[in-house]
């Protein structure tokens, strides 16, 4: 079941979470796949949870919320998901595992409806229906369906974050390196996002260390390695540590995906570096989420004259966040938030869920991340970062060089046609999206 809602669902999605903690996965499934009415019972409870949890009177209807799950209805077979991801070497994790890591309950609403999982597994393994809590099994040739060993998830209080641009310095380059390398040799392991840049430093450093294992979690499927250009390293990765995604096979990495995947790499981790950042930048966001999340965020200070350090600079001025200059100074700072206490790992594994975080802080916009950011100019991308979240998931589905149907479009955005069509008027109003015989694409520039 939840393997199916991971398709329909976009990622950070606090409808769909508040519907489940109210009404149970199976019954939002039910009423999914079944396109049967809500009670007005079960509307009436949804509504007030969301509203509570700060959506708006048109955001949290939960007859909206079905209506906008169901366009991808067509695309959900979870049983074939799951078999397609165990061929790959990898799994599902949901919330009913014993497995599943508790700091996830620490994004409330807005957690992921499941992890998918790429890399092999040390321990034993063990089959298990999508959406019954696994059972570790002594047999080593058992399908890997639904469980992971805990020692390949990342361990919160032994976990960092290192996050930054992907266009990165010399000066950045070598930080990133000596923070991850000096952090895996205490034991500690690096989580970060695959990406160009600090990303990829840190995750090499860690590797090369290999002393504590290294996760990398990306925006799209795990059958697609993205960036192409870190296909290697993303393969090493997935031999001594682990790639995370909310997304099933076959989802695009697209730009609000990775602000959201962003909100998983700050909850992983017990705190998290920022090595190198422009003034607005994916590595603010992160720091954002984290700091949401009453995460220690620390920031490793460059040249002023440095525009890859406007970001890092920006924090220290308008954030709590600690200036640091080695890892010592890292570890120091997870030990000062008790990140290592075994009393406060022992309560987040029997914390009740909580509800989402509230906006106590603006997360930063990504100026150019998805795989279609690169063709973009910079008065699109200046654009994009205006639009509201729905129109920015209508222009990430929106094709580049053809035209598209809006049935087909409604299926790739998760939005029903009329929301859509709504969406691409005011796209082609400002000037990116363009018409052609009722098929839309993006407007050439």
């Amino acid at each position: 079941m939840r393997a199916d809602l991971s398709r329909t669902v976009e990622p950070g999605d606090v409808l769909a979470g508040v519907a489940i903690a109210e009404l149970g996965v199976a019954r939002v499934h039910h009423l999914l796949v079944t396109g049967g009415p809500a009670t007005v019972q079960e509307l009436e409870r949804v509504s007030i949870a969301a509203a509570s949890d700060g959506l708006g009177p048109r955001q949290r209807r939960l007859a909206d919320g079905l209506a906008r799950w169901r366009t991808r209805l067509g695309q959900t077979d979870g049983e074939r998901d799951i078999h397609r991801m165990a061929a790959l070497g990898g799994g599902i994790l949901i919330p009913e595992d014993p497995e599943w890591p508790a700091v996830m309950n620490d994004l409330g609403s807005a957690a992921p409806v499941a992890l998918w999982y790429r890399g092999p597994l040390s321990g034993p393994r063990a089959g298990s229906a999508p959406d019954t809590p696994s059972m570790p099994s002594a047999l080593p040739s058992a399908p890997a369906t639904g469980v992971i060993s805990t020692a390949r998830l990342p361990v919160h209080h032994r976990s960092v974050a290192i996050v930054g641009s992907r266009e990165i310095s010399d000066y950045g380059r070598r930080v990133a390196a000596e923070f991850a390398g000096e952090l895996s040799l205490h034991g500690i392991s690096v989580i970060s996002g695959g990406a160009y840049g600090v990303d990829a430093m840190a995750h090499r450093a860690a590797l090369r260390a290999a002393t504590a294992p290294t996760y990398a979690v990306l925006a799209g499927g795990l059958d697609r390695w993205y960036p192409a250009g870190n296909e290697a390293l993303l393969r090493d990765i997935a031999s001594q540590g682990l790639i995370l995604s909310e997304m099933p096979l076959g989802a695009a990495p697209t730009r609000h995906r990775f602000l959201q995947r962003n909100r998983l790499i700050a909850a992983l981790a017990a705190a998290t570096v920022i090595v190198e950042a422009r003034w607005r930048s994916g590595a603010q966001n992160t720091a954002h989420h984290a700091l949401n999340l009453d995460r220690p965020v620390a920031v490793v200070p460059g040249s002023v004259h440095s525009p890859t350090s406007a970001g890092c600079h920006r924090l220290l001025k308008e954030t709590p966040a600690a200036l640091v200059v080695d890892a010592a100074d890292v570890v120091e700072l997870i030990a000062a938030a008790g990140a290592d206490s075994a009393t406060g790992s022992a309560e987040r594994a029997h914390r009740t869920p909580a509800r989402s975080p509230g906006p106590v802080l603006e997360a930063l916009p990504i100026p150019s991340s998805g795989p279609q950011a690169e063709t973009g100019s910079a008065s699109t991308i200046g654009l994009y970062d205006t639009l509201s979240d729905v129109d920015k998931r209508v222009f990430d589905a929106l094709p580049l060089r053809q035209l598209s149907s809006p049935s087909k479009l409604s299926a790739v955005s998760g939005l029903p046609v009329p929301q859509l069509l709504s969406g691409l008027t005011r796209l082609e109003r400002i000037g990116l999206a363009r018409a052609v015989n009722n098929h839309w694409g993006r407007q050439r520039e």
